[in-house]
């Protein structure tokens, strides 16, 4: 086989053609018409009268009576005068048919006549002597017409075309296109999260060589990635004893404002360092997913936060199992929240069944987020205070980051939206295959 693609697409475009002409020429054979047509049954009437001309005239009774004995469809009758010059047009097929077998000297006419009220053919033959020779045939001596096999020939074509060219297109599909889909499926499914598995290294030369970078590719970006994380991790796990160090020494400042002050700092670096931590470390675990119900866990975050002082409220059904990691979702749920309560007063947690989805909606009427922010506040260590309108010193820009990496994680997809008639709302879309089972209102 040609081993490139465009090698392999013209193999298969001439095999078909050649196959097609192949049929179409053999469709043409078959149908091309014969040197005798007519009747199987002329040829018995052809031999008589061979036999009859070519007897002596004394032994030309008894070749006949021994021919009407031998074969009851036909009746033949000696004559001295020649036959017509014109056949019926009904007739004329078997008329040529049967000049055509018995060759020249001989001459065929064809007429009608009625013996016992019955109609029956009669065929009259001029021999090559000058006398004659009639031909009654019984009726359906001649059998029906055969069906003309044009029909028959042009469905046997194309069942056999298409099964042909479906067997080669299977092969195609198979042997080429495959490979590319898994290519492809393959570049789709890449994430860093996880381990890369190898590409299988198959099909034409082509697809082979994408296949072989793909998965160089894959390995060098998973090891950057590592790497990146571990060295990541090592500073900021290394950051927190000279973070410790330092609030050991500011113990000893005798100024209360500087040691405030001091203090205060070092509190926000360890909360940075240990905000850093976290996201690293959450990104590169992974955890079992197990089946729990969303709901009960979005009524918990709302009591919690609501039991602090603030204002929320769930809005959902009273049941919806999901297939997750419980851990993470409350993760992520929780920064949400907490960011919603940081810039909102009344927050409301929705969740709701939707086109085979499930939609978690987490709004508050806070300023909100500009539309040209949004995109850039999903990414990690990115602050929203411009946009938010306020400075605060709490936030490390990670929590819609953690959020939108474990919704991310579970196949859906976390948006943020303006929330009528102010407000950010962050809504969240799980597919149908996460949720476990539908969603049961109270």
């Amino acid at each position: 086989m040609p081993a490139r693609i465009g090698s392999q697409i013209a193999l298969l475009v001439l095999s078909v053609i050649g196959l097609l002409y192949l049929l179409l020429a053999g469709a043409l054979f078959v149908q091309s018409p014969r040197n005798r047509p007519g009747p199987p049954a002329l040829e018995s009437i052809t031999t008589v009268a061979r036999l009859v001309a070519q007897a002596p005239a004394q032994l030309r009774p008894s070749i006949i009576a021994a021919a009407n004995e031998a074969d009851a469809r036909f009746r033949f009758t000696s004559t001295s005068g020649e036959p017509g010059s014109a056949a019926a047009i009904s007739h004329q097929r078997e008329v040529d048919g049967l000049a055509q077998r018995l060759g020249t000297g001989f001459r065929v006419a064809s007429s009608d006549i009625t013996d016992r009220d019955e109609q029956l053919r009669s065929f009259s033959i001029g021999l090559p002597d000058g006398t004659g020779l009639d031909v009654a045939l019984a009726p359906g001596a001649l059998g029906t017409p055969p069906p003309r096999p044009i029909s028959v020939l042009v469905i046997a074509t194309i069942i056999l075309i298409g099964l042909n060219i479906g067997a080669l297109s299977l092969w195609a599909s198979r042997g080429i296109s495959a490979p590319l889909a898994r290519f492809a499926t393959a570049a789709e499914e890449f994430s860093i999260d996880r381990d890369p598995s190898p590409l299988r290294e198959e099909g034409p030369v082509e697809v082979r060589t994408a296949a072989r970078a793909l998965n160089r590719l894959r390995d060098r970006i998973h090891t950057l990635f590592v790497e990146r994380t571990r060295m990541l991790a090592a500073i900021s796990h290394d950051l927190r004893t000279p973070i410790t160090r330092m609030r050991l020494r500011v113990e000893f400042i005798d100024d209360d404002v500087l040691r405030g002050q001091l203090t205060r700092d070092l509190e926000h670096m360890d909360a940075m360092v240990h905000g850093a931590l976290s996201y690293l470390r959450d990104a590169s675990r992974q955890e079992k997913r197990s089946a729990f119900d969303l709901s009960s866990l979005l009524q918990t975050i709302a009591d919690e936060f609501s039991d602090v002082g603030h204002d929320i409220r769930y809005d959902g059904p009273r049941q919806a199992v999901v297939h997750g990691n419980t851990h993470q979702f409350e993760r992520a749920l929780t920064n949400l929240v907490e960011n919603a309560v940081r810039y909102g007063r009344e927050i409301r947690i929705r969740l709701r069944e939707e086109a085979g989805t499930l939609l978690i909606e987490v709004a508050d009427d806070g300023p909100g987020i500009p539309e040209g922010d949004r995109a850039r506040l999903l990414e990690p260590f990115m602050r929203g205070d411009e946009a938010r309108g306020r400075i605060d010193s709490e936030g490390f820009g990670l929590g819609l980051a953690i959020a939108h990496s474990i919704v991310s994680t579970h196949d859906g997809e976390l948006t943020l939206h303006d929330n009528l008639p102010r407000g950010l709302l962050v809504r969240i879309v799980l597919p149908a295959h996460q949720a476990a089972t539908p969603a049961t209102s109270a």
